[in-house]
């Protein structure tokens, strides 16, 4: 472990900032649990009104310690906690975790505490966890740094899993249900606000601690998104799974979480595009994190084909359910199988659930059917569901499980509350489950688990044509020529002055009819709702008369808005209208999204996400998750749409990551009219929001 890793996990000397010998406060207790859980390191006990706390002296400051600090846990109230920072920067302290709040999380007074608090570091050798962090526990080192009244338990197991979490409260929670099952961790830490030490650099360290095999992540908010993206590859490269769970996936919980962490959340899908992007399987259900690391030592597999087989026909419906739920491919036993089986005296059908019944809940036919699936290469993950004689005879079907030899992973449902099989399955490392959920939420965050994608930034940045101001949204025309100048192919257009009584024959002579009039203004980006669009127009008088009529309805609609012209464009009547957006995510950076397009976009919220750039090939995988993009792949004969063309329209909009000239915050073509295959695509409205140029 680095010198750092040493010190925020394993110091040899502890200076406790603020330490209490009232073993009824929150200030007593990291003293205590120190004690309790067998620290031998030395502890200085740091309180100016009091000479001895709970038998050890204590000292006014840490810069009055007999011998250097490695680590400083400040627990004093908020105005006292910067001159505190401030000794412990003096006395060149390696680590200070400070539980007291009031910084970023508390308003702008507290931003400024948490800046002047990043000042007094700057420069020095301390480094920084929290603040508002409940601290450190080591489990194989005997560390317990923290104040979090779940370390009173008399023992707590170890194990092989690190938890970095952002909330200091379900770091004991999570604690405390996973000993309660006998999971242990190797690794716990509270982050606070992440000041300095991030998630990243905790994930580094663990990925370097010989005790921690799989990492799980409690988190809010993600605040170092590239930081993130780099510990994943390391992660990965030492085949060291992450799993995350994630707060703010709802709107009122990016709420509560920027409330919490007073850190900026962005949109909960973009969020869990990113983790997926980096090669961290998200959770969506809290048991699961406590059961699912198992699941996960077993590596990423071939594919995401999950067979089932039960001595219980209701408990096997229950996880064949939740994975069809889930759109998991419960793959049926093949014909192979089923003839090996039969050859054993072992008959089973083609239905994707193999329930034995009562009659196969014993041991050979249990294990003889697991060893097929297991050794089928149709076959990459198994759900071994068993019954009530789980509690009361575990040598039936569950001893066939522990003596498994496989590198697919096994996941096991027990219906029953079959204490003693769970503990068997658990000490022999198998993924064992209490909740169908649970269990096939694992599986499901397990089968789209995937490795960490390396972006591609080769070639030249694009350069949108024009000047351009931070901050300025470009009309329709102009946002169409910065869409051309990324290779999208434009339907065809004519540009006209924003006064119909002015327009000659001469001005009128090119346009093709039937045509789309569009009014052109900047301050009119969302023009269908505004009445600034219409349809099918037949010949010149009528489109003279729609433009005089629509510029009197925008002008109503938008008093002050400044009217640059009018858009005249060929009617394009494509297969599907399509959705193709661009954005930067506060949480996770630039972002690509691809979905239905047209008025309902924001409706049906059919879309696929991925963090920006992407490749083609990402592009078509993007596309393959929209449902309704089924109707330009042929379904129920439809004719087929240009999906090569789409594909490539969607990585050159993700491009716009790339683009510095100027920084794009937000572009949207709405809508791309998809043509049948080999005719391409038209982009015929778009919209550009510039950021800082």
């Amino acid at each position: 472990m680095s010198t750092l890793a040493e010190a925020v996990f394993r110091p040899k000397t502890i200076a406790l900032v603020g330490a209490s010998a009232d073993l009824a406060k929150h200030a007593a207790l990291p003293q205590k649990h120190l004690t309790q859980h067998g620290y031998t390191g030395t502890i200085f006990p740091i309180n100016p009104r009091r000479s001895d706390i709970q038998g050890l002296r204590a000292y006014p400051k840490v810069s009055d310690a007999p011998s250097p600090v490695d680590h400083a846990y400040i627990m004093l109230p908020t105005e006292h906690v910067l001159p505190a920072v401030e000794d412990c920067v003096a006395s060149a302290v390696r680590c200070v975790t400070i539980m007291s709040n009031g910084f970023s999380e508390a308003g702008e007074e507290g931003q400024a505490r948490q800046e002047t608090l990043l000042q007094l570091l700057a420069g020095s050798q301390t480094r920084l966890l929290g603040p508002n962090a409940l601290g450190i526990v080591d489990l194989h080192a005997q560390v317990a740094l923290s104040a979090n009244e779940v370390l009173s338990l008399p023992a707590l197991p170890k194990g092989d899993v690190g938890l970095i979490s952002q909330s200091g409260s379900m770091l004991g929670a999570i604690l405390s249900r996973g000993a309660a099952r006998g999971a242990g961790f190797s690794k716990l830490v509270s982050v606070g606000n992440e000041a300095d030490i991030s998630i990243a650099e905790l994930i580094e360290m663990m990925v370097d601690d010989p005790d921690t095999r799989v990492i799980e992540l409690f988190i809010e908010t993600i605040r170092s998104p590239e930081a993130l993206r780099a510990a994943a590859l390391k992660a990965h490269a030492a085949n060291k799974p992450i799993l995350a769970y994630r707060l703010g996936r709802s709107a009122i919980g990016q709420h509560l979480a920027v409330s919490h962490t007073g850190a900026l959340t962005g949109n909960g899908k973009a969020t869990s595009a990113f983790l997926h992007d980096i090669g961290i399987a998200e959770l969506n259900n809290f048991e699961a994190l406590l059961d699912a690391p198992a699941l996960f030592r077993r590596g990423r597999g071939a594919g995401a084909r999950i067979g089932v087989m039960s001595t219980t026909g209701g408990g096997g419906a229950l996880i064949v359910d939740n994975l069809g739920e889930r759109n998991i491919n419960v793959a049926p036993p093949t014909p192979r199988m089923q003839a090996a089986l039969a050859n054993k005296g072992i008959h089973i059908g083609d239905a994707p659930l193999v329930d034995l019944t009562l009659a196969g809940t014993n041991a050979a036919t249990y294990g003889a059917v697991l060893e097929e699936f297991l050794q089928s290469s149709e076959i990459d993950a198994v759900v071994a569901v068993v019954g009530s004689s789980s509690q009361f005879r575990p040598e039936r079907a569950v001893a066939p499980i522990l003596s498994v030899q496989s590198s697919k992973p096994v996941a096991v449902f027990l219906t029953p509350n079959a204490e003693r099989s769970r503990q068997l399955l658990r000490e022999a490392g198998v993924a064992v489950f209490s909740q169908p959920e649970a269990c096939t939420d694992a599986l499901s965050a397990w089968a789209r688990w995937q490795v960490p994608r390396v972006h591609q930034t080769a070639g030249a940045k694009p350069v949108l044509p024009g000047d351009h101001q931070a901050g300025q949204t470009l009309s329709s025309a102009d946002s169409q020529r910065a869409f051309a100048a990324l290779g999208i192919p434009q339907a065809q257009e004519w540009t006209l002055p924003p006064t119909p009584a002015t327009w000659d024959a001469a001005s009128l002579d090119n346009v093709a009819f039937p045509c789309v009039l569009k009014i052109s203004s900047a301050d009119v980006p969302h023009k269908t709702e505004m009445g600034g669009v219409q349809l099918d127009i037949a010949n010149a008088h009528e489109l003279r008369s729609a433009a005089e009529a629509m510029l009197r309805r925008v002008c109503e609609a938008v008093p002050r808005a400044r009217i640059d012209g009018f858009q005249v464009q060929e009617m394009v009547k494509g297969l599907a209208e399509v959705l193709v957006g661009y954005s930067y995510d506060p949480a996770v950076g630039p972002i690509v999204s691809v979905g239905l397009g047209g008025v309902l976009a924001e409706l049906y919220q059919d879309v696929s996400i991925r963090p920006a750039p992407v490749s083609i090939d990402v592009a078509r995988q993007m596309l393959s998750e929209v449902k309704a993009f089924a109707q330009l792949s042929g379904y129920r004969n439809l004719p087929l749409g240009d999906i090569d063309a789409l594909a490539h329209a969607v990585a050159r909009v993700s491009e716009l990551a790339r683009c510095t000239q100027p920084r794009v915050a937000e572009a949207e073509i709405n809508p791309l009219a998809v043509l049948p295959a080999g005719r391409g695509v038209r982009a015929l409205d778009g919209l550009v929001m510039i950021g800082d140029c």
